[in-house]
């Protein structure tokens, strides 16, 4: 293995700072990414009994889910510059315990209004934490551990979707407790452990690899120089801002990330109601089928993540996810059968986790310096408007129709032009990175006109 100035590499040397980051670094931020789907995604499962409270529409209720994401879209960048100017310690501290904060504030919402306005906050509160980790986690890897990484972070989110699913649901067997109703009491209970963590992360969670002492100098050294990001003083400036908004890759990976992900939304607020349509569950009941899907993700997530870091591919494992996602959606839009369409929804729900951390090593990869900062943060933050435009579309058809069914059919769409945009970009990255190994690319390469200003 070489470096890009040509030193040969220690070869154990990836594998110690992999161990290593496993054990002081990562769990750390997987907790946090547990914490977080929890909070976003718990109002899917807690969707019939507040609507019922609440007196919420189908569509009201897609909306108020999709609500969260003007507030963290437009909080992204300016989230993320402040973490490259204050550091990830005290940032992602600040971040973590600002949404606990307002998650429990979801339990004392009295009307559609109050939702509205408590949502769009939680957005503005969490924004920031998921491209912040990303870039994180950047600064202690060189290229070929990214992506593996990105997969033990990203285990979290179906884990968490899985088992919040399962603990939402219990929570609202507290229904009537001390006279306040069991989705109010989810909402307070689930709020805490992200305040707590953040208090955590204030005092333990490093800025930097240059300032922990369980890295030898030999392992600093090398992540300094073969780190697919490093510490930027500049990240937070202005200019940052202008450089990424000209580059037409940039918007590209917006495109991409968000036909990947509108789907996935919609599945993630909408599958307990699909559930309960299809097998004809208690709410409760319906929150622990509604586990099966993610579980599933989980499992293809890791054996995706280790076939990529085996052979360095990803144009055909990430292209190959997609078109898996569109016939899952297609499938569980069409079928008669509950089993069928648990089992489409599944598959689809596999395709986006199956590729979303090889996308995100990727994106990474492909802005370096200060660019990634903002870069990250502006994919990740418009991209997630696909939260607010997928559940309210199958909200609206849902109220028009009586089922989900032809709101899935339209995400399915949505998932073939990602598999496409997916070929196309990953083609681009690895040309003009030099993919998954160690190798940079020449500084006398020709520019891509994605990368042109």
């Amino acid at each position: 293995m070489t470096n890009p100035a040509g030193a040969v590499a220690p070869p154990d040397i990836e594998a110690r700072i992999y161990r290593k980051m496993l054990l002081r670094v990562v769990p750390i931020i997987m907790l946090g990414m547990f914490i977080s789907y929890i909070d976003r995604a718990n109002i899917g499962v807690l969707a019939d009994p507040m609507s019922t409270d609440l007196g919420l529409t189908s569509a009201a209720f897609g909306l108020a889910a999709g609500l969260f994401y003007i507030g963290y879209c437009f909080f992204e960048i300016p989230s993320n510059m402040a973490l490259a100017k204050f550091g990830a310690r005290r940032w992602i501290a600040r971040i973590m315990v600002s949404w606990g904060i307002v998650t429990m504030l979801m339990g004392l919402v009295q009307n559609e209004v109050t939702l509205y306005i408590v949502r769009i906050m939680l957005g503005i509160a969490e924004a920031g934490f998921s491209p912040g980790a990303l870039l994180f986690l950047a600064m202690w890897c060189p290229p070929r551990m990214l992506t593996k990484t990105y997969s033990m972070m990203n285990l979290a989110v179906p884990i968490a979707l899985a088992v919040g699913s399962v603990v939402t649901s219990a929570l609202l067997s507290m229904h009537g407790v001390l006279g306040i109703s069991g989705w109010r009491w989810a909402f307070l209970l689930e709020g805490a452990p992200a305040l707590l963590l953040g208090i955590y992360i204030w005092f333990r969670l490093p800025n930097s690899p240059r300032e922990v002492a369980w890295l030898d100098e030999s392992e600093k050294a090398y992540l300094a120089q073969v780190g697919v990001q490093g510490e930027d003083s500049s990240a937070h400036e202005f200019k940052q801002l202008s450089a990424v908004l000209r580059r037409p890759a940039a918007w590209m990976f917006v495109l991409l990330y968000f036909c990947m992900s509108i789907g996935y939304w919609s599945i993630t607020y909408f599958l307990p109601t699909i559930v309960r349509e299809q097998f004809d569950l208690s709410d409760a009941q319906a929150g622990f089928v509604s586990a099966i899907p993610w579980a599933f993700s989980a499992v293809v997530m890791l054996l995706v993540a280790r076939s990529v870091t085996r052979t360095g591919e990803r144009t055909w494992h990430l292209t190959i996810l997609q078109l898996a996602g569109a016939l899952g959606l297609a499938v569980a839009a069409s079928t008669g059968s509950a089993v069928l369409a648990l089992v489409g929804v599944s598959l689809a729900a596999a395709g986006f986790f199956g590729s979303l951390s090889t996308f995100q090593s990727m994106s990474a990869q492909a802005f370096a310096g200060g660019l990634a900062a903002v870069a990250l943060a502006m994919i990740n933050g418009l991209a997630s408007l696909s939260g607010l435009v997928g559940p309210y579309v199958v909200g609206v058809l849902k109220d028009a129709t009586g089922s989900t069914d032809r709101g899935l059919l339209i995400m399915s769409i949505f998932f073939v032009v990602a598999a496409v945009l997916m070929y196309v970009m990953s083609r681009w990255t690895d040309r003009v990175t030099g993919g998954l190994g160690p190798v940079a690319p020449s500084p006398t390469a020709e520019p891509s006109v994605l990368t042109r200003r």
